[in-house]
């Protein structure tokens, strides 16, 4: 009896084997769709929970990275989705390839980064103010009234910054003819420029473009990389970089990530900001699928939270920020929209002919860096309050 117990346990056993081999020649395999995306989301696709999750559901993604500009104008043959970072950008590309259907996992509104010396003696001048939660409102009206007198430093209440004293008081950013980050900036600074109106027609408005141009060409000599603005924010401190242009995502991985952010950075949001929203669009039947389950699956809308991205679920980014103790709005007010894409295009081909006019070298070519380009296998929410 025992021994025809063990043959039958055998018989089990190899049966067992038998259908896991079988499983694996014949059950459902992985898809692979290949996406381009802007590069902030880089490190989302590369975390191993992220590629963990999305095998568990059945796909795998190959990767390049770009910036929004470049991927609204890139081949996309053979692509299964593109996932740029800004509106404008995602609606040449919906009209450019007849996409019917678009979905936006995720969003950032954009911030400046400072330290609290700097923030303090913006407050003295009448441009920033502390909020009860943490948090600082920076007035972007009386900030470009700032740049128009050619502030410096040192002409502000207190002496907060002996290093950078003698330099113009000015919001740092990336590269505008490369970079959705500085675009973004555009996009706050010429709807204050034009009379608080979003621009329609960049050539009807030559004194704008030459303000907007400047306040550009004013930082020097363009960045590297999309990337170095703020590693130099970060390991400079504010003698060299006092305000930084940012995404709000890229704070929060920052500071709750290895290394973290110095004690007295600080988070000011604009009034008025704008959102970069990361609109994806299926290119073919298994992008479709992929882009649903980046809207819809709850583990991958918490890995997103995770990587400081707001979500469609607002309190899964609410309880994030709580968890953590972070400094950082359940709520952003004041949000201006993008013009079109061909006017923010214009307006940057014309801030191009100003760089090229003043000897500024050709931009760089971007590193794979969260802001740089590089292979890597693995409506604005309600939330947000426009006013």
């Amino acid at each position: 009896m025992r021994r025809i117990g063990a043959l039958v346990v055998s018989a089990l056993l190899v049966a067992g084997v038998a259908v896991a081999a079988a499983w694996n020649l014949w059950g459902p395999s992985t898809t692979v769709v290949t996406g381009v995306i802007g590069s902030e989301k880089a490190t989302f696709f590369a975390d191993p929970e992220v590629v963990e999750r999305l095998a568990e559901l059945g796909y795998e993604a190959d990767i390049r990275t770009g910036g929004s500009r470049e991927i609204a104008t890139t081949d996309l043959d053979g692509v299964d989705f593109a996932f740029p970072s800004s509106d404008p950008s995602a609606e040449v590309l919906r009209r450019n390839n007849a996409v019917d259907r678009v979905y936006r996992p995720f969003y950032s509104p954009m911030v400046v980064l400072s330290y609290r010396p700097v923030a303090q003696a913006l407050e003295g001048a009448g441009v920033a103010e502390r909020a009860q939660d943490g948090t600082w409102d920076l007035d972007m009206a009386a900030y470009l009234d700032l740049t128009e007198e050619r502030t410096r430093w040192r002409d502000l209440p207190g002496a907060a910054l002996e290093g950078a004293g003698r330099g113009e008081v000015l919001i740092r950013t990336t590269d505008p003819r490369t970079s959705n980050s500085a675009a973004m900036y555009l996009v706050v600074v010429s709807y204050l420029l034009n009379g608080e109106e979003v621009v329609t027609d960049a050539a009807a408005e030559p004194d704008l473009v030459e303000e907007a141009a400047r306040l550009f060409l004013a930082q020097g000599s363009p960045p590297a990389s999309s990337q170095q603005p703020f590693d130099q924010f970060v390991a400079l401190g504010a003698g060299h970089t006092p305000l930084l242009w940012a995404y709000e995502q890229q704070y929060i991985t920052a500071r709750t990530g290895p290394g973290g952010l110095p004690e007295d950075v600080v988070l000011l949001y604009p009034g008025p900001t704008t959102v970069a929203t990361h609109t994806m669009l299926p290119l073919s039947e298994d992008g479709d699928e992929f882009g649903r389950l980046l809207t819809e699956d709850p583990e991958l809308q918490r890995l997103a939270a995770e990587h400081g991205f707001r979500t469609t679920e607002a309190g899964r980014f609410a309880d994030l920020v709580r968890e953590r103790e972070l400094p950082v709005r359940d709520q952003v007010a004041d949000v201006v929209p993008a013009p079109t894409y061909e006017v923010v295009e214009d307006l940057i081909g014309r801030i191009e002919e100003r760089y090229t006019a003043d000897g500024m070298p050709a931009p760089a070519e971007d590193d794979g860096a969260p802001g740089g380009t590089a292979a890597v296998t693995t409506p604005v929410p309600e939330e947000v309050v426009r006013t």
